[in-house]
Protein backbone atom coordinates (compact mmCIF):
# COMPACT_ATOMS: atom_id res chain seq x y z
CA UNK A 1 0.00 0.00 0.00
CA UNK A 2 1.43 3.49 -1.26
CA UNK A 3 1.46 5.87 1.40
CA UNK A 4 -0.68 8.75 1.35
CA UNK A 5 1.11 12.66 0.77
CA UNK A 6 0.20 14.94 3.31
CA UNK A 7 -3.51 16.07 3.07
CA UNK A 8 -4.13 19.87 1.56
CA UNK A 9 -4.49 21.95 4.84
CA UNK A 10 -6.89 25.05 4.51
CA UNK A 11 -4.16 28.22 5.31
CA UNK A 12 -5.61 31.44 6.51
CA UNK A 13 -3.81 35.00 5.76
CA UNK A 14 -1.02 36.09 7.93
CA UNK A 15 -2.24 37.93 11.14
CA UNK A 16 -1.91 41.37 10.99
CA UNK A 17 -1.73 43.73 13.74
CA UNK A 18 -4.52 46.14 14.34
CA UNK A 19 -7.51 44.05 12.45
CA UNK A 20 -10.31 43.26 14.92
CA UNK A 21 -9.25 46.18 17.06
CA UNK A 22 -11.75 49.08 16.77
CA UNK A 23 -10.91 51.94 14.85
CA UNK A 24 -10.43 55.36 16.25
CA UNK A 25 -13.04 57.70 17.30
CA UNK A 26 -12.50 60.15 14.30
CA UNK A 27 -13.51 57.15 11.80
CA UNK A 28 -17.10 57.33 13.36
CA UNK A 29 -18.33 60.50 11.70
CA UNK A 30 -20.38 60.45 8.76
CA UNK A 31 -21.80 56.93 9.77
CA UNK A 32 -25.53 56.24 9.73
CA UNK A 33 -27.46 55.79 12.84
CA UNK A 34 -28.74 52.68 13.27
CA UNK A 35 -31.79 53.39 13.34
CA UNK A 36 -31.79 55.22 10.02
CA UNK A 37 -29.73 52.34 8.52
CA UNK A 38 -32.70 49.49 9.66
CA UNK A 39 -35.67 51.91 8.22
CA UNK A 40 -33.63 52.20 4.84
CA UNK A 41 -33.04 48.40 4.88
CA UNK A 42 -36.61 48.03 6.02
CA UNK A 43 -37.87 50.04 2.65
CA UNK A 44 -35.86 48.42 0.12
CA UNK A 45 -37.23 44.42 1.43
CA UNK A 46 -40.71 46.34 1.63
CA UNK A 47 -40.37 47.04 -2.32
CA UNK A 48 -38.96 44.03 -3.20
CA UNK A 49 -41.81 42.06 -1.28
CA UNK A 50 -44.32 44.22 -3.54
CA UNK A 51 -42.77 43.29 -7.06
CA UNK A 52 -41.54 39.29 -6.08
CA UNK A 53 -45.14 38.00 -7.40
CA UNK A 54 -45.00 39.61 -10.51
CA UNK A 55 -41.67 37.91 -10.92
CA UNK A 56 -42.93 34.62 -10.06
CA UNK A 57 -45.92 34.83 -12.40
CA UNK A 58 -43.65 35.80 -15.12
CA UNK A 59 -41.08 33.14 -14.61
CA UNK A 60 -43.84 29.89 -13.81
CA UNK A 61 -46.32 30.93 -16.69
CA UNK A 62 -46.07 29.48 -20.35
CA UNK A 63 -44.58 31.45 -23.27
CA UNK A 64 -46.31 32.79 -26.32
CA UNK A 65 -45.06 30.94 -28.32
CA UNK A 66 -46.43 27.49 -25.80
CA UNK A 67 -49.78 28.46 -25.72
CA UNK A 68 -50.51 29.77 -29.63
CA UNK A 69 -49.16 26.46 -30.57
CA UNK A 70 -51.65 25.09 -33.40
CA UNK A 71 -51.54 21.90 -32.30
CA UNK A 72 -53.76 22.71 -29.85
CA UNK A 73 -56.27 23.06 -31.97
CA UNK A 74 -56.14 19.40 -33.79
CA UNK A 75 -55.19 15.96 -33.38
CA UNK A 76 -51.77 15.03 -35.43
CA UNK A 77 -53.01 12.81 -38.29
CA UNK A 78 -50.04 10.12 -38.60
CA UNK A 79 -51.15 6.93 -39.66
CA UNK A 80 -48.66 4.25 -40.08
CA UNK A 81 -50.41 0.69 -39.51
CA UNK A 82 -48.03 -1.78 -37.63
CA UNK A 83 -47.58 -5.47 -38.94
CA UNK A 84 -47.91 -7.86 -36.27
CA UNK A 85 -44.85 -10.15 -34.59
CA UNK A 86 -45.23 -13.72 -35.21
CA UNK A 87 -41.80 -14.65 -33.30
CA UNK A 88 -41.75 -12.89 -29.71
CA UNK A 89 -39.64 -10.55 -28.58
CA UNK A 90 -36.72 -12.32 -26.51
CA UNK A 91 -37.32 -10.51 -22.97
CA UNK A 92 -40.80 -9.56 -23.21
CA UNK A 93 -42.82 -12.36 -24.00
CA UNK A 94 -46.27 -12.54 -25.17
CA UNK A 95 -46.58 -8.64 -25.16
CA UNK A 96 -49.14 -6.90 -27.17
CA UNK A 97 -49.05 -3.20 -27.14
CA UNK A 98 -51.30 -0.31 -29.40
CA UNK A 99 -50.31 0.42 -32.81
CA UNK A 100 -49.33 4.38 -32.24
CA UNK A 101 -50.82 4.97 -36.11
CA UNK A 102 -53.81 3.13 -35.77
CA UNK A 103 -54.44 1.79 -32.25
CA UNK A 104 -54.84 -1.67 -32.94
CA UNK A 105 -53.55 -4.43 -30.76
CA UNK A 106 -50.22 -5.43 -31.70
CA UNK A 107 -47.51 -8.26 -30.99
CA UNK A 108 -43.92 -7.31 -30.30
CA UNK A 109 -41.54 -9.23 -32.38
CA UNK A 110 -40.63 -10.47 -35.13
CA UNK A 111 -42.51 -10.89 -38.56
CA UNK A 112 -40.42 -13.64 -40.64
CA UNK A 113 -37.89 -11.10 -41.43
CA UNK A 114 -34.48 -9.52 -39.17
CA UNK A 115 -36.14 -6.51 -37.55
CA UNK A 116 -34.88 -3.53 -36.22
CA UNK A 117 -36.54 -2.21 -32.90
CA UNK A 118 -36.10 1.22 -32.38
CA UNK A 119 -36.74 2.75 -29.01
CA UNK A 120 -37.68 6.55 -29.39
CA UNK A 121 -39.64 9.45 -27.76
CA UNK A 122 -40.69 12.64 -28.44
CA UNK A 123 -39.04 14.27 -25.39
CA UNK A 124 -36.12 12.53 -26.28
CA UNK A 125 -32.98 14.97 -27.92
CA UNK A 126 -30.95 12.52 -29.53
CA UNK A 127 -33.75 10.75 -30.86
CA UNK A 128 -34.79 13.98 -33.71
CA UNK A 129 -30.99 13.23 -34.66
CA UNK A 130 -31.63 10.03 -35.03
CA UNK A 131 -35.06 9.88 -36.67
CA UNK A 132 -34.34 11.10 -40.79
CA UNK A 133 -31.27 8.60 -40.13
CA UNK A 134 -33.30 5.69 -39.75
CA UNK A 135 -36.16 6.64 -41.69
CA UNK A 136 -33.11 6.59 -44.82
CA UNK A 137 -31.97 3.27 -43.34
CA UNK A 138 -35.70 1.88 -43.81
CA UNK A 139 -36.26 3.47 -47.11
CA UNK A 140 -33.09 1.72 -48.60
CA UNK A 141 -33.66 -1.65 -46.30
CA UNK A 142 -37.17 -2.22 -45.89
CA UNK A 143 -37.67 -5.10 -48.38
CA UNK A 144 -35.03 -7.37 -46.59
CA UNK A 145 -35.21 -5.80 -42.82
CA UNK A 146 -38.34 -4.66 -40.79
CA UNK A 147 -37.85 -1.48 -38.68
CA UNK A 148 -40.41 -1.26 -35.62
CA UNK A 149 -40.68 2.11 -33.64
CA UNK A 150 -41.82 1.65 -29.63
CA UNK A 151 -42.48 4.89 -28.71
CA UNK A 152 -41.83 5.06 -24.67
CA UNK A 153 -42.63 6.51 -21.62
CA UNK A 154 -44.37 9.34 -23.71
CA UNK A 155 -48.30 10.34 -24.86
CA UNK A 156 -49.68 9.16 -27.81
CA UNK A 157 -50.64 12.37 -29.56
CA UNK A 158 -46.82 13.52 -28.68
CA UNK A 159 -45.38 10.99 -30.80
CA UNK A 160 -47.56 11.22 -33.38
CA UNK A 161 -46.64 14.49 -34.01
CA UNK A 162 -43.25 13.43 -33.31
CA UNK A 163 -43.50 10.87 -36.19
CA UNK A 164 -44.79 13.16 -38.72
CA UNK A 165 -42.75 15.94 -38.22
CA UNK A 166 -39.95 13.44 -38.72
CA UNK A 167 -41.64 11.75 -41.84
CA UNK A 168 -41.14 8.62 -40.45
CA UNK A 169 -43.12 5.67 -42.64
CA UNK A 170 -41.90 2.87 -40.39
CA UNK A 171 -44.31 1.69 -37.60
CA UNK A 172 -44.32 2.12 -33.98
CA UNK A 173 -46.04 0.95 -31.13
CA UNK A 174 -47.20 2.88 -27.96
CA UNK A 175 -45.37 1.56 -24.96
CA UNK A 176 -45.93 4.13 -22.06
CA UNK A 177 -44.88 1.63 -19.44
CA UNK A 178 -41.20 1.01 -20.97
CA UNK A 179 -41.80 -2.60 -21.01
CA UNK A 180 -39.93 -3.69 -24.06
CA UNK A 181 -37.21 -1.18 -23.28
CA UNK A 182 -36.80 -2.70 -19.67
CA UNK A 183 -37.32 -6.38 -21.04
CA UNK A 184 -34.73 -6.08 -23.76
CA UNK A 185 -32.18 -4.34 -21.05
CA UNK A 186 -31.77 -0.97 -22.65
CA UNK A 187 -30.29 1.23 -20.07
CA UNK A 188 -32.10 4.94 -21.42
CA UNK A 189 -33.46 6.22 -24.72
CA UNK A 190 -32.16 6.29 -27.32
CA UNK A 191 -31.39 2.18 -28.01
CA UNK A 192 -31.88 -0.08 -31.00
CA UNK A 193 -32.09 -4.16 -30.94
CA UNK A 194 -31.17 -5.91 -33.79
CA UNK A 195 -33.29 -9.11 -33.52
CA UNK A 196 -33.05 -12.07 -35.38
CA UNK A 197 -36.34 -13.44 -37.30
CA UNK A 198 -36.96 -16.13 -34.50
CA UNK A 199 -37.18 -13.03 -32.00
CA UNK A 200 -33.54 -13.57 -30.29
CA UNK A 201 -31.64 -10.23 -29.95
CA UNK A 202 -28.29 -10.18 -31.73
CA UNK A 203 -26.86 -6.55 -30.73
CA UNK A 204 -28.36 -3.57 -29.10
CA UNK A 205 -27.40 -0.13 -29.53
CA UNK A 206 -27.13 2.27 -26.72
CA UNK A 207 -25.03 4.88 -27.67
CA UNK A 208 -26.67 7.71 -29.06
CA UNK A 209 -25.65 9.20 -32.65
CA UNK A 210 -26.67 6.25 -34.52
CA UNK A 211 -26.56 6.99 -38.14
CA UNK A 212 -27.60 5.40 -41.72
CA UNK A 213 -24.50 4.25 -42.25
CA UNK A 214 -23.49 2.95 -38.78
CA UNK A 215 -27.23 1.26 -38.61
CA UNK A 216 -26.66 -0.62 -41.98
CA UNK A 217 -23.09 -1.94 -41.03
CA UNK A 218 -24.34 -3.34 -37.56
CA UNK A 219 -27.55 -4.83 -39.50
CA UNK A 220 -25.24 -6.90 -41.90
CA UNK A 221 -22.84 -7.83 -39.63
CA UNK A 222 -25.67 -9.44 -37.49
CA UNK A 223 -27.89 -10.67 -39.96
CA UNK A 224 -25.06 -11.43 -42.59
CA UNK A 225 -27.35 -9.76 -45.56
CA UNK A 226 -25.79 -7.01 -47.87
CA UNK A 227 -27.69 -4.24 -47.13
CA UNK A 228 -27.76 -0.60 -49.40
Amino acid sequence: MHARGPLPVLRRGPHRPGRGREAPQGRQRGRAHPARRYRARGGRVKRLLAVLPLLLLSACGPSAAETETPRDAAAPTWSVACTPGTAPLDGVGDLELDCLGDGAATPVGAAGKPLVVVLWASWCVPCQAEAPEIEAFFQANGAQVDVLGVDTADTDDAGRWFADDFGMTFPSVADPDERVRVGIGVPALPGIALVRPDGTVAQLIVEPGVTTASLTEAAEAAFGLELA
